[in-house]
């Protein structure tokens, strides 16, 4: 069965349209000038409009009702998938309204939840799992490179102690 984006995906989806044209259209400037030169410009026009078309659907992310996925709403703290949630099914005004909110409150939490989406997306496409520290990301990815706990304690500047409890944590938190 086919499953429908959401708006929030199909924006990330537009967006990463938009970058994969303009590293085409990067290359294309490496070649003869004289001959890409209107490639060049039919994809500045075809990166505009994916551009355009992400910056509409953004809009729609915050402001149109169904814009997150289930699995997206998953990934959600309580409260903000509480507001996710209402927001499938009504405007701000009405969900402040239910839950005794401010409008704006609403809205902020809704941002924040909207934003937690996109950071865990990016994490995905790096490899990281969600929940990390800083410190915790950086021991991550030099260990998955195969780097010794030794050998990070020195490039970080730390302890090998704390390199073993954060890789403690980390596998609590993982499966690496």
């Amino acid at each position: 069965m086919q499953r429908w984006s959401s708006w929030s995906e199909m924006e990330d989806q537009y967006r990463e349209g938009a970058l994969a044209l303009k590293t085409a259209r990067d290359r294309l400037k490496d070649e003869d000038y004289q001959r890409t030169i209107a490639d060049r410009e039919i994809m500045g026009s075809m990166i505009r409009d994916l551009e355009d078309t992400a910056r509409v659907l953004k809009r729609k992310v915050l402001y149109e009702f169904g814009s997150l996925s289930e699995d997206e709403l998953a990934l959600l703290t309580d409260r903000q998938r509480q507001i996710a949630e209402l927001r499938q099914r009504y405007s701000y005004r009405e969900i402040a309204e239910k839950t005794g909110l401010a409008v704006n409150t609403v809205f902020y939490i809704y941002q924040q939840a909207v934003r937690k989406l996109k950071q865990a997306k990016r994490k995905k496409k790096e490899g990281i799992p969600p929940g990390l520290s800083p410190q915790q990301k950086e021991i991550y990815v030099l260990y998955s490179r195969g780097v010794k706990p030794k050998e990070i304690a020195s490039k970080l500047n730390i302890s090998r102690e704390v390199v073993y409890v954060q890789l403690n944590r980390i596998k609590s938190l993982t499966k690496i």
